[in-house]
């Protein structure tokens, strides 16, 4: 039961064509690799992103109990991956994607570097830890300036 007339056919053709183009504009393209350390062993839990370079989107990923990431439903374009992890320091990788391309993109992740440092100043400290009562002195000019009834403070 349906209808013939010449207008009901042009608007189902044309929301028919609305829709498989819009099936034909999915990305298609996804990266996937392993984030490791220098010794080639896993490194789990690394926060990954991925900057698409030309529009400045950013999508964010963690690397699983393997070490493995993906980024799946990707334009086309120039991207940067960054891989942050504690105890190592952050990698970047600059790449193109083509369109309809999948790549895999390991990710050598280099041992972060221990730095400690103590600064020493010859100002005395803000807080005396050996003493534990509380005092404030009050100048002259300072009770005169209190809001007292009758200026007397006793």
């Amino acid at each position: 039961m349906w209808p013939s007339s010449p207008r009901f056919v042009i608007r189902f053709a044309a929301v028919l064509i609305l829709a498989i183009a819009s099936g034909w504009a999915q990305f298609s393209g996804s990266i996937q690799g392993t984030v490791q350390d220098p010794a080639g062993a896993v490194v789990p839990n690394a926060k990954v992103q991925l900057k698409n370079m030309a529009t400045s989107v950013v999508a964010t990923s963690t690397s699983d109990a393997e070490g493995n990431y993906r980024f799946v439903s990707l334009a086309p374009g120039s991207y940067q991956l960054t891989a942050d992890a504690s105890g190592f320091n952050t990698t970047a990788v600059a790449f193109t994607l083509e369109t309809s391309q999948n790549l895999n993109i390991p990710v050598a992740m280099k041992v972060a570097t221990a730095s400690q440092s103590v600064e020493v100043t010859s100002q005395a400290p803000v807080l005396n830890t050996a003493e534990t009562r509380n005092q404030l002195t009050l100048e002259t000019a300072a009770l005169t300036n209190l809001p007292l009834a009758g200026r007397n403070m006793i």
